[in-house]
């Protein structure tokens, strides 16, 4: 689902690991999704699990070791529904919400379209939306509603994950709120700002002066955390 790199993937186990903190028995759910580089283990280091205890002080918290390797081998989105959502979900969890770092935001959008109507809100932090040839392919045919990409390859991600999200959220106008957040020095920060164009008319979005780092996103998600 993401270009071939040299860098050689981790293992992907089958039930994907992770990191649980907060109400285990909770009626909420928050799963967090790290970005390529990152570990589960950062979004305690970052506070993240603190400024989700303060906001929702009785639902579960769940960082999700979903690495760059279930993105290459497409079963980010499978897995994430049938090691971390759907048992909780049967386990008594009423809302579910995700937030997604860089790649992790990708592998939320991913999830929202593969799995419709099984997540409450989206925390998107930076998310990677594709390649920089596609992005201004839609930007230079005026936006994504004339866009016309014709015949796609088989592993043309970028296209196919806007074609998907003009279907999922503009076509069929699936409800998922969506809360998005970027540096407005982010090097994300062009694709996130036609994304907040296309798609967030009614939804929040936060702009803060910084990058593409945890200095930046922490302060984000607490200010969309409110």
């Amino acid at each position: 689902m993401l270009p071939a790199c040299g860098v050689l993937p981790r293992a992907t186990p089958t039930p994907v690991a992770t990191l649980a903190r907060g109400e285990a028995t909770g009626a909420e759910l928050v799963v967090f999704l790290p970005g390529r580089w990152s570990r589960v283990e950062e979004f305690e280091r970052q506070g993240f699990f603190e400024i989700a205890r303060k906001r929702w002080p009785d639902a579960r918290l769940v960082a999700a070791d979903l690495h760059l390797g279930y993105y290459k081998n497409q079963s980010i989105a499978r897995r994430l529904h049938e090691d971390v959502i759907l048992p909780a979900r049967r386990s008594g969890v009423k809302s579910v919400r995700i937030v997604g770092i860089s790649m992790g935001g990708l592998g939320a959008l991913i999830y929202d379209v593969e799995y419709p109507g099984q997540v409450d809100e989206l925390v998107l932090l930076s998310p990677f939306l594709g390649e920089e040839d596609a992005l201004q392919e839609i930007e230079a045919s005026g936006g994504l509603q004339k866009w016309r990409p014709g015949p796609l390859a088989e592993k043309d991600f970028s296209r196919k994950l806007w074609l998907n999200l003009r279907e999922n959220r503009l076509v069929k106008g699936r409800p998922t709120k969506v809360l998005l957040g970027c540096g407005t020095e982010d090097r994300l920060a062009t694709s996130n700002r036609m994304f907040a164009k296309e798609f967030l008319e009614s939804d929040v979005q936060e702009w803060i002066a910084g990058s593409h780092d945890w200095p930046t996103w922490r302060p984000l998600f607490e200010s969309l955390a409110q």
